[in-house]
């Protein structure tokens, strides 16, 4: 059993994270979910993603692309559907659950391999004092699918080999922005660990766009490690978890 603290709510992290003026432009514009709040998105954003406040894994989020000036298309899961303007607040409903509150957020067009949307896990530990990122691990979205989470297919590989990949494609990934996006990441830690201490583990996920800006998506202070041991990286993996044994004890 972890012993550490964990923050579920991801408005309350993102709120946070907005609180600083570095962090901020690195954050997807995002609100609470309501039929008011859609239109506005829509009206700013061809794409948003509808999500649930609390939850991980990917499980839950809608995705809602404008195609045309008065439709749109609904994805969720692996399944998708045309809806008019005028009943697309009734669809997204009826795919929410009742029993949680939903988050919408800016959609961003992110880097892909072979046509796959990618992103970038960066996992923190805080095994003394100080942060320290432990790894960091691309994610290629399963055929068919708009995320890129593990347990929905996503193929983690290494960041070296996505970088790799994504030049051939037209939608690459920036390789010159490691050193920003370590800084970023340890930046996040110490925002949320100020606000939050007792935190010891954070999973941060970060995407590039068309031109190669940095977005951070989500923040997991719950992060699962296990992707890390699927690539060639076993020292990276047995670092990791060894870190994560002295954090639980």
């Amino acid at each position: 059993m972890r012993r550490y603290r964990q923050i579920a709510s991801k408005a309350l992290k993102t709120k946070v994270m907005l609180e600083n003026p570095i962090l901020a432009p690195y954050i997807p514009f995002t609100t609470w979910y309501s039929e008011a709040s859609l239109k506005r998105m829509l009206s700013s954003y061809p794409t948003v993603f509808v999500k649930p406040d609390k939850g991980g894994g990917g499980a839950g989020i809608i995705r809602v692309r404008r195609v045309t000036e008065r439709g749109y298309q609904v994805n969720f899961h692996r399944t998708g559907r045309m809806v008019d303007a005028e009943h697309l607040h009734a669809v997204i409903s009826r795919l929410q659950r009742i029993d949680k509150r939903y988050l919408i957020q800016q959609g961003i067009d992110l880097a892909r391999i072979n046509g796959r949307p990618v992103d970038i896990r960066v996992l923190l530990q805080k095994p003394g004092r100080r942060w320290i990122v432990s790894g960091m691990i691309a994610k290629v979205a399963a055929r068919g699918q708009f995320v890129t989470n593990h347990c929905k297919g996503g193929q983690p590989i290494s960041v070296e080999r996505a970088l790799s990949l994504s030049g051939n494609t037209g939608n690459p990934l920036p390789s010159d922005r490691t050193e920003e996006l370590e800084k970023m990441a340890l930046l996040t830690a110490w925002v949320l660990d100020s606000r939050f201490p007792g935190l010891r583990e954070l999973g941060i996920d970060v995407g590039a766009d068309q031109e190669g800006k940095l977005w951070i998506f989500e923040v997991n202070t719950r992060p699962q490690f296990q992707m890390f041991r699927k690539t060639e990286r076993k020292k990276e993996y047995r670092k990791i978890l060894n870190h994560h044994r002295r954090l639980v004890r």
